[in-house]
């Protein structure tokens, strides 16, 4: 006789009763009403911490690119704008394979938006970082407990590393709540079989189309439905006796797949093109994708192409909680054990969508960068894993009379909440022990690699240095991430911010500077000598600078260098040497007066001035 699929209750439906028998004692009214506190609160705190964070490095390029989406499709596809995105704002020549669902939500939101275009964006963003706490605490009180399902929302809202990124990530958050959304709607459909309802094809046919929307790897949900199915027939069958007439799942399965993915061209100008191939199209030039970033890594710059295969997996390693980290291998421990859970096709299923994407990029040695933001999809999946770990081990320390399991993982989730106060809103910047924390990690490893810090110097910028200028007098403030610090500029009309390399500082006009960590020399990094006693501020994380605004010593460099490119040495190096009189601790200097002296034929002198820029630089070792 064919059975339907059976899973624990939804806590979104009090009435029905949960048929987990880990689950039964805990999962009540009280553990109902907790989470929907939590989740209120949660909401409320990501919504107002939203406003603190910056600018990061893609978010310029994908609002415009949102803003074309929605000329394309109110102008009923006439404004061809999105196929021909200028140069700036489609650097790699990809930005037409994203799908850009979130964007051109962004782009329609900020038509009748009162706060402006990227605390709008934020807001949002923060949302759509909620959304995936919610869809991944609803699924842990389907596989464990509503308990369980408080610490998921928890556990991911003091993640700080995903809680950074929640707040201007608009590629990786967005596509992490559709994907875990995805999955949750999978999970009931497979509740209702073998005859769903219409709102049940519904839900799961957007959250796919909408995961593909956003990215086109969201293809990757196809395939996973019948993987699900797999881990509930063989689940029913070998552990639950239960027998499952397959037959009865081909016609939902197959239209719930069809129509999956030719959702995902809804609101995608590119995938219309041509619904079949496009998307496939999208999905190999993105796997294929070779942009080459140099990274720091292991206290090396590398370029992320030559990254090794461990860059991921010791990525998430070091910038996660303890508490998380636990839980994930109680969760391995545990593994064996969910087999005899009416919930168990659910909790190897979420274990499969946590590490099956992870395994599959460093198997196919796909470009990843930026630490594993590019993984950020799976974290949902795997925080869901790591709440069943230390579920699972509460479980058994109830059986020998200690009924707090909980609690201490409750109180391991202090020390990312202390490190989230205190380093707000630079959260993204977490290291744990394993790199020695902020500390141990900084000069080692990419740090506020998506420019979010840019904000507070901006912030100074215009308390601090502005006012000090009549509003008829041009500020020049070198920045290289010019981009985004112009966009908190945009209304003072007598500041200019041309990009400057930090190499190139001295030979530019500037009058101020902005300088971020991730586009410094490594070498300058770990001595910290590109700030310096004429840095005026720093956004830093326990004394680790990220960014610096700072103010120049003096105009001598710039001057000499305009001799020295017309040749007239004397005068250029009277100009240098003024400049160093001023400024001697400048390592970029003493390395140019190094190389002139060299050419000039006066290697002693030379030679004093590289044994000092050497001697800067050997501090940190």
């Amino acid at each position: 006789m064919a059975t339907s699929a059976h899973f624990p209750a939804d806590p979104a439906n009090p009435q029905k009763v949960s048929n987990t028998p880990f689950a039964s004692t805990q999962d009540d009214k009280l553990w109902r009403n907790i989470l929907l506190a939590s989740f209120a609160a949660i909401f409320i705190l990501m919504t107002v911490m939203s406003f603190s964070y910056g600018l990061s490095g893609d978010e310029v390029d994908m609002n415009e690119y949102g803003k074309a989406i929605l000329k394309y499709f109110t102008s009923f596809g006439s404004d061809q704008t999105v196929f021909n995105m200028p140069k700036e704002f489609n650097r790699d020549g990809v930005i037409q394979y994203y799908g850009g669902f979130f964007d051109l939500v962004c782009a329609a939101v900020n038509k009748v938006s009162p706060l402006g275009e990227y605390p709008t964006r934020h807001v949002l963003n923060a949302w759509a970082g909620f959304l995936a706490i919610l869809f991944a605490a609803r699924i842990a009180a389907k596989a464990f407990n509503r308990q369980a399902a408080v610490f998921c929302a928890w556990l991911m809202f003091l993640a700080p590393f995903f809680l950074g990124h929640a707040m201007n990530n608009p590629k990786d958050i967005p596509f992490a709540a559709a994907y875990i959304a995805a999955i949750f709607y999978t999970i009931r459909l497979f509740e209702k079989l073998p005859k769903p309802a219409v709102k049940d094809y519904i839900f799961v046919i957007l959250a796919i189309g909408i995961t593909i929307n956003i990215r086109v790897g969201g293809i990757l949900l196809i395939p996973y439905l019948f993987v699900f199915a797999g881990l509930t027939y063989f689940g029913k069958k070998w552990f639950q006796k239960e027998n499952i007439d397959l037959k009865t799942w081909i016609k939902p399965l197959a239209i719930v797949a069809v129509a999956g993915y030719l959702a995902g061209s809804l609101f995608w100008p590119y995938g219309q093109k041509n619904p079949i191939s496009n998307p496939l199209t999208a999905l190999h030039e993105m796997s294929n994708f070779q942009v080459n970033l140099n990274q720091l890594w292991e206290g090396t710059k590398v370029f992320s192409n030559e990254l090794p295969s461990n860059f991921l997996t010791k990525s998430f390693l070091i910038s996660n909680s303890y508490v998380l980290i636990i839980g994930l291998l109680l969760m391995a421990v545990f593994l064996l054990k969910a087999r005899k859970s009416p919930a168990a096709p659910i909790i190897y299923f979420v274990v499969f969508t946590g590490l099956f994407p992870v395994f599959y990029i460093i198997y196919s040695k796909a470009n990843v960068y930026h630490s594993w933001r590019h993984i950020l999809f799976s974290f949902p999946s795997l925080a869901i894993a790591a709440s069943g770990g230390w579920y699972f081990l509460s479980q058994a320390l109830e059986e020998r009379k200690f009924k707090f399991g909980m609690a201490v993982a409750a109180v391991l989730l202090l020390e990312p909440a202390a490190f989230i106060v205190s380093s707000y809103p630079n959260t993204v910047c977490y290291f744990n022990g394993f790199a020695g924390g902020v500390k141990g990690a900084y000069s080692n490893y990419e740090m506020d690699y998506y420019y979010n810090s840019i904000k507070q110097d901006a912030d100074y910028i215009i308390k601090n240095v502005i006012p000090k200028y009549k509003p008829t007098d041009t500020i020049v403030i070198a920045c290289n991430a010019a981009h985004l610090l112009s966009k908190y500029l945009v209304d003072y009309k007598n500041v200019q911010v041309p990009y400057v390399r930090f190499r190139e500082r001295n030979q530019k006009q500037w009058d101020y500077s902005v300088f971020h960590i991730a586009l410094v020399p490594d070498d300058e990094i770990k001595a910290r000598t590109w700030v310096s006693k004429f840095t005026e501020f720093k956004a830093q994380v326990s004394d680790c600078p990220l960014s610096a605004v700072s103010k120049r010593p003096s105009y001598d460099d710039v001057k000499g260098f305009a001799f020295l490119q017309q040749n007239n040495i004397d005068s250029a190096m009277a100009h240098f040497n003024a400049y160093m009189a001023v400024s001697p601790d400048d390592v970029g200097m003493l390395n140019y007066m190094a190389n002139i002296y060299h050419q000039l034929k006066r290697d002693d002198i030379a030679q004093k001035y590289a044994e000092r820029a050497n001697k800067l630089l050997s501090v940190a070792e």
